[in-house]
């Protein structure tokens, strides 16, 4: 299973709603997503079926780190696992003669596994791979190609309530050319080959490794089950046994595209890995040494995190996945505790779909916890934290993207410090500026009893009449409506209903302003989308500007507030 097909699996079962990247810093730019609005959608419009994966709003000073973005691994030299004989001691020293971990007892791995199977994807290479073959019939037949280890295997897991399954994956660098799929790990078990990988034809492409990669690497993977112990199902061979627990060779299987549709392979020589009841691990050697930091349970809203621990003879690496971007802003959390304090870990927040990170910053080495400032994404996916260099002295680090503690005071909600007011001159009314000056007001004190008692009294439709105004008001602000409110009002120019008088913000919702540049750029500047996020939406002739609109009748009333329609 890769990384996307796990991306797909909780798609349909999470509520999405992610942040979108924000490319600047204005202090009152905002952009958070309600992608929970797209569901509600699909009910209420038959037209905009899924169209509103744009709807969002930036938040201020995101990204503003303090620092410059980090640096990739810093060595171009692959950082290979340590010798599973020698543990570290507090001082960073090798001490070989302290007995490793007992290894697991599991049954052997040829017992689960049938001889000779090959799954469709690898019979139809034509490389010669099978299951139960010795691990030295697994040879390079790419000229000029090779491939090595970079790094500690880890797990990416994705637990979203149900049955928390890791896919395995190593960092791996490749010589020769580029590929075109990701590289599989291959398991070994005495000489024989148990585990062929995942299926990486299947629209997977190389990604950058979460752990230990430098210039040009490339991420390895393979699934939460053994692909050479199949299934009969209803379309096919289905994979639902894992390994035994026990000591493996895993190596990394690259697939060179030879020629147009001819694929050769680049093999690497092995890694020990230890798998038992707590993961897969690579030896720990000379790196860590005693940890006393713990991770904490998971908080209420948390997205993603990742655990490094090298305080044993065998190193823990876990990334998970527990939500998307539906409460508040996220932060990075985090804490690492290193034989040398002076170390610093550099970590990156990324997703699939963005080209650059969307947030970087560094983590002291001395216990202390890290707090970032928010991070804003974009896209219905999941977010990586990615340790982008990791001193050897570190022996245990933990990092989690969750809505921030702190920055918020008692009473306070997504507006505060705003500094946008509305212009009652650019009202087309005076019943209609009353009523938006009224709104903006309210929601830049944050008073959540006047903006609750407006709404009801003239009867507003909330995010498609799904929400109360208690529910769409509510503080704390986790859903960033008291943001958007100003935002609309006070940092964009309503245009008139040439027929009803409603008047409807922003202006680009209406035919006249369709493609209109500066009606475009008013949302930019307001922070209700990002330029990307501007250009594919303008560019879509079906449905348009997809984000947040508030409307107001020529009366004053305040007809509704919710996703463009």
């Amino acid at each position: 299973m890769s990384h996307d097909d796990l991306n797909n699996d909780f798609l349909s079962g999470a509520l999405r709603g992610a942040a979108d990247a924000m490319p600047g810093g204005e202090a009152d730019d905002l952009h958070v997503s309600f992608g929970v609005v797209r569901d509600r959608v699909r009910r209420r419009r038959a037209v905009k079926v899924g169209s509103l994966a744009g709807a969002s709003l930036v938040v201020a000073g995101v990204l503003a780190f303090g620092v410059t973005q980090s640096p990739v691994w810093n060595t171009s030299e692959p950082v290979l696992p340590g010798d599973p004989t020698r543990v570290s001691t507090p001082d960073g020293s090798a001490n070989p003669t302290q007995a490793p971990d007992p290894a697991p007892s599991g049954p052997a791995a040829t017992s689960v596994i049938e001889d000779g199977y090959q799954p469709s994807w690898i019979r139809d290479l034509g490389a010669g791979l099978e299951c139960g073959m010795p691990v030295e019939d697994l040879r390079t037949t790419a000229t000029g190609w090779s491939v090595a280890s970079a790094g500690d295997i880890y797990a990416r897991t994705s637990d979203f309530g149900g049955e928390a399954v890791p896919t395995w994956h190593m960092g791996a660098t490749v010589e020769g050319g580029s590929l075109g799929v990701s590289p599989v790990l291959v398991w070994s078990q005495d000489g024989v080959v148990v585990d062929l990988g995942t299926n990486v034809f299947e629209g997977t492409v190389p990604g950058d490794p979460l752990l230990g990669a430098g210039n040009g690497a490339v991420e390895a993977q393979s699934g939460a089950y053994t692909m050479c112990a199949p299934s009969d199902g209803p379309a096919g061979d289905l994979f639902e046994t894992s390994l035994p627990e026990g000591d493996y060779e895993v190596r990394v299987l690259a697939f060179p595209e030879v020629t147009p549709g001819q694929w050769a392979t680049a093999v690497s020589e092995p890694v020990d890995v230890r798998l038992d009841a707590d993961g897969a691990h690579t030896a720990t050697g000379t790196r860590g040494g005693p940890a006393t930091i713990e991770p904490p349970e998971p908080a209420e809203g948390e997205l993603s995190r990742f655990v490094l621990d090298r305080s044993t003879d065998w190193v823990t690496a876990d990334m998970t996945w527990t939500g998307y971007v539906t409460v508040g802003v996220p932060r990075i959390t985090a804490e690492c505790e290193s034989t040398n304090p002076a170390d610093v870990v550099r970590y990156e927040v990324t997703q699939a779909s963005a080209a650059e990170p969307i947030a970087s910053g560094t983590v002291p080495c001395d216990g202390t916890t890290f707090e970032s400032e928010d991070v804003v994404g974009g896209g219905e996916e999941s977010y990586d934290i990615r340790l982008t260099s990791v001193p050897d002295g570190v022996a245990r680090f933990w990092a989690t993207l969750a809505p921030g503690t702190g920055g918020e005071a008692a009473g306070d909600c997504s507006a505060s410090g705003m500094t946008l007011r509305y212009d009652l001159a650019s009202a087309p009314s005076q019943a209609v500026g009353a009523t938006a000056q009224t709104i903006v007001d309210a929601a830049l004190a944050c008073d959540s009893d006047q903006l609750v008692e407006l709404a009801n009294q003239h009867g507003t439709e909330l995010m498609f009449g799904t929400e109360t105004a208690e529910q769409t008001f509510a503080l704390p602000d986790d859903t960033q409506h008291y943001r958007t409110l100003v935002a609309l009002l006070a940092g964009t120019t309503g245009a008139v209903d040439a027929e009803t008088g409603v008047v409807r913000w922003p202006r680009v919702v209406s035919d006249e302003f369709r493609d209109d540049d500066a009606a475009w750029d008013e949302v930019v500047a307001a922070g209700l989308a990002t330029q990307e996020q501007a250009d594919e939406q303008r560019a879509d002739e079906t449905f348009g500007y997809t984000g947040m609109t508030i409307a107001i009748d020529p009366d004053g009333t305040w007809s509704y507030y919710s996703a463009d329609e």
